[in-house]
């Protein structure tokens, strides 16, 4: 009996001609929370956001040279040729989200995770240990965030890899040895056009910026105990419950009230209580945020279940400071 070649080689799962390897920035970009947007807006609105959000990603992916694998729910897979591409467009699609006229006052976020690597490519479809490498970046971003891995980072041009830090290792499914994860600083407040810009300036100048932000520090103080928390991918966590960072024992405190996480070069509260987060900034504003989300500025009281009065012993006072 004799074989074709094609068919040895189908055999053996050799590449065919349908079947090409080559080398991939595998990018997947989903919507934070998308559950809460059916639970607010009801089905045909939500589907209605996600569909814009989708079509700005997929906007976004074209103008960087790449191409949209496949949408699945509320997410997007695309692939770039370059690296620096795919993070191009990661920064961009943060951008477009957070500047488009019909997502703007919906407080709208996604998380976008990429990977560089060797791919198989089917048709439109891509296959591979990249693409589940890229998949596990995603799966540890967190809202406005853009994760990749060192790999990735290595093969950026040295201004754009001034633009990341890293965050620690983590196992990855399929791999022997932990892998390194890095967050690309895409700057909320900075246009594609600013940023790069930013990645033009001398060395130097870089450090120094790249040095101010992860410098950052917000300081809590309750009842005497002072607390300091630095730039993390772990969340600071406060709550009635005992593992939390910071316990309040209080009857209107949630055993997991709220969390402050540092994203993009600020110190975010978000309130996941049943009774909502009261706030008392240093200019006399008040503020009360209840399964959402508030950055933190300058000095203030943040108080948990009810609000600020001045004879409240369980007050929590807070600063934000950023060193030189």
């Amino acid at each position: 009996m004799k074989f074709k070649l094609s068919n040895l080689a189908s055999m053996l799962g050799a590449p065919s001609a349908s079947h090409q390897q080559e080398p991939a920035t595998v990018l997947f970009a989903d919507i934070s929370g998308s559950t809460r947007l059916f639970e607010k807006y009801g089905d045909v609105r939500a589907r209605q956001i996600e569909s814009r959000v989708l079509d700005l990603l997929a906007e976004r992916t074209v103008a960087h040279q790449g191409v949209v694998v496949k949408t699945i729910g509320d997410e997007i897979m695309s692939r770039f040729p370059e690296a620096i591409l795919g993070v191009k467009s990661a920064c961009d699609m943060q951008q477009a989200i957070k500047h488009d006229s019909v997502l703007a006052d919906l407080n709208i976020a996604i998380r976008i995770g990429l990977h560089h690597g060797t791919v198989l490519v089917e048709k439109n479809d891509v296959f591979g240990d990249a693409v589940n490498v890229a998949a596990r970046m995603v799966a540890q971003a967190k809202a406005d965030q853009i994760i990749t891995s060192r790999e990735t980072v290595m093969v950026l041009s040295p201004e754009l890899q001034q633009m990341t830090r890293g965050l620690g290792k983590v196992w990855v499914r399929g791999k022997q040895d932990e892998m390194e994860i890095v967050e690309v600083i895409w700057y909320e407040s900075t246009s594609l056009t600013q940023m790069s810009a930013l990645t033009q300036m001398s060395s130097e100048e870089a450090q120094k910026s790249l040095r101010n932000l992860l410098n950052a520090r917000l300081f809590l103080n309750y009842h005497g105990q002072n607390h300091e928390v630095a730039p993390s991918t772990e969340a600071f966590t406060i709550g009635r419950g005992p593992r939390n960072r910071l316990v309040v024992d209080r009857e209107l405190v949630s055993r997991s009230h709220a969390a402050i996480e540092f994203r993009q070069g600020k110190f975010i509260l978000a309130d996941h209580s049943t009774n909502g987060t009261y706030l008392l900034l240093e200019n006399g504003s008040r503020f009360f945020v209840r399964r959402e989300e508030m950055t933190l500025h300058d000095r203030g009281i943040i108080c948990l279940g009810q609000a600020v009065f001045e004879q409240n012993p369980d007050i929590i006072l807070y600063e934000c400071k950023y060193a030189a």
